[in-house]
This record gives structure tokens, C-alpha cells and sequence, in this order.
């Protein structure tokens, strides 16, 4: 694997015409040192395959250097233009620097090549860094919009990076309060500014639901869960619920689909600091009293226990891995369109 690096400062003003050529020589600068013959020149563009751009915005250099990290092990299997906005809103001082590189790697046989644009900014440049975004980005592939921390709603950057966006990816596992989770809905359902939803929390989720949904398709249980009366979500004590409200939601929405309104209880277990660590479906119906318990154990292990009376009705262990963040988002990436379930399950746990 070879890389290139190069880098553009500008004080005040950036010309994102320089920044384009910039872009352009930094690529032709990974094949060849001389000129390239019109064969190498549409090869070199086929080898360059971006499937999407990606806008991320972070708030300090810390996290800059936390999404950088993902996006290089992300580049693997979602080569794209990638542009960086480090947005800093409170500092005074008109500044703005842009920071171009690429990198080229042989994945399958095949040349790969990935491009990223830095865009650190301060004072008024700020306020009107998604006018230099736009010209920046490539056409015809689609536009994800990344924001690791809690976006800022009620900032104007926001909504212009939104108008860009077909898609918003958030992770609400980071201090995500209730009116944020409402926020979030809003910019899924709003006329203007519309993007789908993606969020890393309901990817870490996939596993509790999978084996949720399994239990419908068991012969014979299906009248008993349409009895049910209660869930409890059990959570770490640290606070974070969102996670929690999440499943919650969508147990809540699922069963509305056959008409049955589940009332939800949450407790906090200060036996773990964080997330899901139990949920509980409490059902009644021929066979008494039902009881649809998953627990997560530590090591990475969810077990299910499904009771319906006296009887054991069925037991099992499977593993709940703790997913990587490039492998959450690269699940939330690869979405086509509107999240449904999702959307339906965050208004859900709104009710």
C-alpha cells in the first residue's frame, strides 16, 4: 500500500478552486511521477471508485483524531471523498485551513484510492463552511453527513449540511436526551432539510432485536405474546437511556402493528455501567402466565429464556459482539433510503 500527503494553508480565505486542483494533483501524484498516457489517466479515474461522500463534522481536535482513525479502517470497504469540518463557532478569530490527502491501496487485485479534505475553521468561515463543501463533493454518488458528537440543531450549519445530505448518521448513545431524540425525528419528517436517519446505537441494537423477533416465529408461542401486558428494560446506571428507549420503542411499535399497546417500564441495574443489560416481555394467555427474558452476560453473550406457566418452553446463548464503530458505520452506509423501522421505533419511544 503506498500514500500520498500534501497540504494547503490559507489564512482568512480558501479558494476551493485550489483545493480541486489540489485534490487533482494529489491523486496523479500516486501513480505516476511524469505524465500519464490517456490509458493510465482512465485508469487511474476508474481506480479511484468512490461509492459516496462523507461530511463529517467534529467539534476539537480530539475527536478529529478519534474519526480519522475510523474512516482509515472504514476506507477498506467504503472507498470515498471524505471531508472533514472542524467547525469551531466560539472562537473569534477568522481562520480557516484546508488540509488535503490521499491514500491508494490494492484491495482484491484492484487499486483503491480515497481522498480527504480537512477544513478547520474559526469565526465568520464557520458559519459558511458548507458553501465550500458543496463544490468539493463529487456528483452523482451520494451524500452521507457524519456527526459523531450531538449535532447542533439549532446551528445554521446544520441545517445547510443537511440540505446536502441524503443521509444523516448519528450515534445517540452520545448524551442524547430525550428532546435530542425528538429533534432527530423532526429532521427525518420535516419537508425541508430532509435526510434519512441513520444511528450507531440502533446497529447495536440488531442483535437484541434478531433474537426478539425469533421468539414470534416459535409454533404455538405467537397467541401468548399477543397477550402481552408488560416490558421492562433494564439499563446500566450510568445515566445513558437512550439505548434503552430505543428497544423499548421498538417493541412498542411492532406490537402496535397488530393493535396492542405495550406499556413500558425502565430500570436502572447497578450492576452495569452502561446499555441494555436486560429486558423482560411479560405476556398471559391459555397456558398462564408468560415470561420472554434476555439478559446480556459479560464476556459478550445474550441468553434467552422463554417460560410459559410452569413449563420451560426453550433456552439458548448466542454471542453479542461489541461491534467496532467503522463496522457500525459501514452497516448504516450501505442503507438505502428511509429507515422505517427505525424512524417508527424513535417515534414510538417518544409517546
Amino acid at each position: 500500500m503506498s500514500s500520498n500527503h500534501t497540504e494547503l494553508t490559507v489564512q482568512t480565505f480558501v479558494d476551493v478552486h485550489a483545493i480541486q486542483e489540489e485534490l487533482e494533483q494529489v491523486r496523479w501524484g500516486l501513480h505516476s511521477d511524469g505524465e500519464l498516457s490517456e490509458a493510465a489517466q482512465h485508469a487511474a479515474n476508474e481506480a479511484r471508485a468512490s461509492v459516496l461522500n462523507l461530511i463529517a463534522v467534529v467539534g476539537n481536535e480530539a475527536e478529529k483524531d478519534s474519526v480519522i482513525q475510523v474512516l482509515d479502517r472504514l476506507s477498506v470497504t467504503n472507498p470515498s471523498r471524505t471531508l472533514i469540518l472542524l467547525a469551531q463557532h466560539t472562537k473569534d478569530a477568522d481562520k480557516l485551513e484546508a488540509q488535503v490527502s490521499a491514500q491508494d491501496r490494492t484491495e482484491s487485485g484492484h487499486r483503491v484510492t480515497t481522498e480527504r479534505v480537512i477544513l478547520h475553521a474559526h469565526g465568520e468561515p464557520a458559519r459558511h463552511l458548507a458553501s465550500l463543501v458543496t463544490p468539493l463533493l463529487i456528483s452523482d454518488i451520494p451524500v452521507v453527513l457524519w456527526w459523531p458528537g450531538g449535532p447542533q440543531f439549532d446551528h445554521p450549519l446544520f441545517d445547510d449540511l443537511c440540505q446536502l445530505a441524503d443521509r444523516l448518521v448519528v450515534d445517540t448513545d452520545q448524551g442524547f436526551d430525550q428532546a435530542d431524540l425528538r429533534r432527530l425525528l423532526e429532521v427525518a419528517r420535516r419537508e425541508q432539510a430532509r435526510a434519512s436517519i441513520g444511528d450507531l446505537n440502533w446497529a447495536r441494537l440488531i442483535a437484541w432485536r434478531h433474537v426478539a423477533a425469533q421468539c414470534f416465529d416459535i409454533p404455538g408461542v405467537l397467541d401468548d405474546l399477543a397477550g402481552t401486558h408488560g416490558v421492562s428494560i433494564y439499563h446500566g446506571s450510568d445515566g445513558s437511556t437512550a439505548q434503552a428507549s430505543l428497544l423499548g420503542g421498538w417493541i412498542r411499535s411492532r406490537m402496535a402493528t397488530v393493535g396492542i399497546e405495550v406499556p413500558l417500564e425502565f430500570r436502572a441495574d447497578d450492576t452495569f455501567e452502561h446499555g441494555i443489560c436486560r429486558f423482560v416481555i411479560y405476556t398471559s394467555g391459555d397456558d398462564g402466565p408468560g415470561r420472554f427474558s434476555f439478559n446480556r452476560l459479560r464476556g459478550g453473550r445474550l441468553t434467552v429464556e422463554i417460560r410459559l406457566g410452569d413449563q420451560e418452553l426453550a433456552r439458548r446463548t448466542v454471542r453479542l459482539e461489541a461491534r467496532p464503530p467503522e463496522e457500525l458505520l459501514g452497516i448504516e452506509l450501505t442503507l438505502p433510503g428511509h429507515d422505517t423501522l427505525f424512524e417508527e421505533a424513535l417515534a414510538a419511544a417518544l409517546r
